[in-house]
Order: C-alpha cells, then sequence, then structure tokens
C-alpha cells in the first residue's frame, strides 16, 4: 500500500515538472518568434524608407530643374 501511495505522489512531481518544462519550450518558442517577426518588420520598414528616399530624389531631380526659383 505504501509503496503504491509513494508512485503516486512522485508521478504528480514528475507531472508538475514536465508541465513546467513545455511552458518554458513554449516561452522560448514565442520569444523567437516574436523576434523574427520584429526583425522582418524592421526589415521592411528600412526597405520602404530608401525606396521612398528614391523616389523623392528622382522627383527633386526630375521637377528640381523646372520650378527652381
Amino acid at each position: 500500500m505504501r509503496l503504491r501511495l509513494r508512485f503516486r505522489v512522485s508521478r504528480r512531481g514528475a507531472q508538475l515538472i514536465e508541465e513546467a518544462l513545455l511552458l518554458s519550450v513554449a516561452l522560448v518558442a514565442l520569444t523567437l518568434l516574436v523576434g523574427g517577426i520584429e526583425s522582418i518588420l524592421k526589415q521592411s520598414s528600412d526597405y520602404t524608407a530608401n525606396v521612398w528616399n528614391s523616389i523623392t530624389s528622382s522627383l527633386s531631380n526630375i521637377f528640381g530643374s523646372l520650378f527652381h526659383w
């Protein structure tokens, strides 16, 4: 009887440890996912800014001579 009770208590402890490990793995995966999304958004923002600057520079070069005071 005592052996069965001892096994049951240690199994609960093992389940708690397993749940804690799963939660920590999920937290690490979520952190990596958020970091990847942040990196993608930063690169797309830099690309959009470069395209906008290029368009502005081109328009300034084309129409700058026409409206030069």
